[in-house]
């Protein structure tokens, strides 16, 4: 299911995967106050209330599994249709060798740069 994101132009789908029937979830959005997009897949854990009579999504978005930096939003959104195929109908032991390059094609943006180096202490190229 696809829902449009809560920052203009992303795009959020929960999808099972169709081995170990979890859920999780693919979003993408343009990163606030930068000049590029990222998808990140996360996990759906669901939560039982009132003596187990109603249940809800709850997405875990503490324990991100992957994330994917693309450039452009039309790059953005092929990433995301890739990797929401990759989620629903691969097994999770061979997402990896499934998944596309973190990395953008045509190299990390400025802002991704600079974001990268905050977080990582030196220059990601």
């Amino acid at each position: 299911m696809d829902k449009k994101g809560g920052l203009l132009g992303g795009v959020v789908s929960e999808v099972m995967n169709v081995h170990s029937q979890k859920l999780y979830m693919v979003s993408t959005a343009p990163e606030i106050g930068q000049d590029y997009w990222s998808t990140s897949v996360i996990p759906i854990n669901q939560r039982k209330v009132l003596f187990g009579l109603f249940k809800f999504n709850s997405p875990d978005f503490y324990h991100q599994l992957v994330s994917f930096i693309r450039n452009s939003k039309a790059d953005a959104y092929a990433v995301h249709a890739e990797v929401r195929h990759i989620v629903t109908s691969i097994s999770e032991a061979q997402w990896f060798d499934s998944f596309p390059s973190p990395k953008p094609p045509d190299g990390y943006s400025e802002g991704a740069r600079r974001k990268l180096k905050d977080m990582l202490g030196h220059d990601p190229i």
